[in-house]
């Protein structure tokens, strides 16, 4: 009996100690600043009526960081907004005002009085989250306007923000590279894009006159494991050429002389 409470004593003893170690391995384990960051969203849609022709919709995300605390951050996230108030219910307040707000514009405006065919016209933003890696939050923001017959005037907008350095990235933060040479990789890559590829086969003068195009320098870039992408909404390359937004990829591989160190290891760029 007394050899069988020994060994109870040895193996309480042994879990114990057990569980002592697992606890120290969670408190010295140091996840990255977004594997804490909790984000949800608030979403307002709603509809009304101008007159008998004209239905009005209105569609809008806000994404929401209830437990993230940094206003200087949270001012540039949500910078095209102006918001103050980042909190679930201030969200949705501004999305309350913002939705009266364009009614009341689009009344006193008197745009719809000449339409006399039924129409819908649409108003959305979003913001859309599509990255959540290595201490880089990726997000989207997506704004399209439509009234009747009139083209759909939209565009994106693409930030990302360093979660380690409390701030939107900007390009330098990334590259060391000449505008000419960029420009030139640009062009280059620009040709690969499918929309290329088919404009070759099927539009050979768009094509040629597009080949000519100098690619003009963009802030709207995003990146994953294998590219930077640069995001041209319509007409930022070429006014004359009706081919709405395209997006052009640049591998790392292509990019690799001129990679920053900083970023190069952050991303695990070999």
């Amino acid at each position: 009996m007394k050899r069988l409470h020994f060994i109870w004593i040895i193996t309480l003893l042994a879990i114990i100690f057990a569980c002592k170690e697992i606890g120290s391995k969670k408190e010295n384990s140091t996840p990255d600043a977004y594997t804490k960051l909790i984000i949800d969203s608030v979403i307002k849609e709603d509809s009304t009526k101008l007159s008998d022709s004209v239905m009005v919709k209105y569609s809008s995300k806000l994404l929401l960081f209830p437990n993230f605390e940094n206003k200087k951050l949270l001012k540039q996230i949500y910078a095209d907004k102006n918001i103050t108030n980042f909190s679930k219910e201030g969200l949705q307040k501004f999305l309350t005002d913002e939705k009266k707000n364009l009614y009341n514009q689009l009344r006193k405006s008197q745009k719809y009085s000449d339409t006399k065919r039924k129409q819908q016209w649409e108003y959305t933003s979003q913001m859309n989250l599509k990255m959540n890696k290595n201490d880089y939050l990726y997000i989207q923001y997506y704004y399209n306007q439509f009234e009747g017959e009139s083209k759909d005037q939209y565009r994106y907008q693409e930030k990302v923000f360093d979660l380690i350095n409390n701030k939107k990235l900007q390009l330098s933060d990334i590259l060391s590279i000449s505008k000419e040479d960029l420009s030139e990789l640009l062009k280059a890559n620009l040709e690969k894009t499918t929309m290329m590829q088919q404009m070759k086969k099927y539009d050979e003068k768009g094509y040629a006159a597009l080949s000519k195009v100098s690619i003009p320098m963009t802030g709207n870039f995003y990146f994953d494991d294998n590219n930077l992408y640069f995001h041209y909404n319509m007409n930022e390359i070429g006014k004359n050429f009706d081919i709405g937004d395209i997006v052009i990829p640049i591998s790392w591989e292509d990019l690799k002389a001129n990679l920053k160190t900083d970023f190069k290891e952050r991303m695990k760029i070999n």
